[in-house]
């Protein structure tokens, strides 16, 4: 049960903070972030099977994210929801006329959430199940695995452990902190952290940008919530 939790534009300093965990399959070959290959500018990581990511931001701030959508099914013939935010990265559409053209298209997929938005300027929210893209303004968005319209507890958790970063100026370590805590004997739905030992969180990742450029940090996870490697990137203005 993947979580994405979004400032856009809720601080002076600060135009775009994100905290997001992927929770996948440990099985699943795939990269941690790093600077793509054919699009050095881009960080995030690679799904190794499809080819897509789930989480990237381009020099300049263009970035995406995208997670399934509990209990959709996918078909033979689906395109890869990671291709979502691999096209947007790589492009130059606005957000929302990415979003709306996903929407048009969105049979073609498995369930998802999909936001894309340029740090500071705009964001586009579309999600299976709802009629149209839509713009969404200032302020902290969280998106999990639920149906558009569901209040999960762990999205309300995070739309308040961003808030609290925010007011206390502290963001990479403590919104890290928040992602990396299990929460013993509750029902996955309401798991921030996922400690399992075939499926879990893989990767928790905090994106920063401020006036010196993107700061992003990723913890990775092995199986049973084992720390493996954390990294750090920095790509300038």
């Amino acid at each position: 049960m993947c979580l994405i939790i979004v400032a856009h534009r809720a601080s002076s300093r600060f135009p775009l903070v994100i905290a997001a965990n992927r929770d996948e399959d440990h099985l699943r070959p795939s990269r941690a972030a790093h600077a793509w290959d054919e699009a050095p500018d881009v960080i995030g990581g690679r799904d190794l099977l499809a080819g897509g990511s789930w989480l990237a931001i381009r020099r300049g701030g263009r970035w995406a994210a995208v997670t399934n959508l509990r209990g959709s099914a996918k078909q033979p013939d689906s395109r890869s929801r990671g291709a979502l935010v691999a096209g947007f990265v790589l492009g130059d559409a606005t957000p929302i006329g990415y979003a709306s053209a996903v929407a048009r298209e969105a049979d073609a997929y498995a369930g998802f959430h999909l936001l894309a938005g340029v740090a500071g300027e705009s964001l586009a929210y579309f999600a299976t199940g709802i009629s149209d893209a839509r713009e969404l303004p200032p302020g902290i968005h969280g998106v999990s695995n639920g149906p558009p319209d569901a209040q999960w507890i762990k999205v309300e958790r995070g739309v308040r452990a961003m808030h609290d970063a925010l007011e206390r100026d502290e963001l990479t370590d403590s919104l890290l902190d928040f992602l990396g805590t299990p929460t013993p004997g509750e029902p996955i739905e309401n798991s921030v952290f996922v400690a399992g030992e075939r499926y879990g969180t893989r990767s928790s990742t905090v994106i920063v940008v401020d006036d010196d450029g993107i700061h992003f940090a990723e913890q990775n996870w092995l199986a049973r919530g084992m720390r493996s490697e954390r990294s750090v990137s920095h790509l300038r203005n």
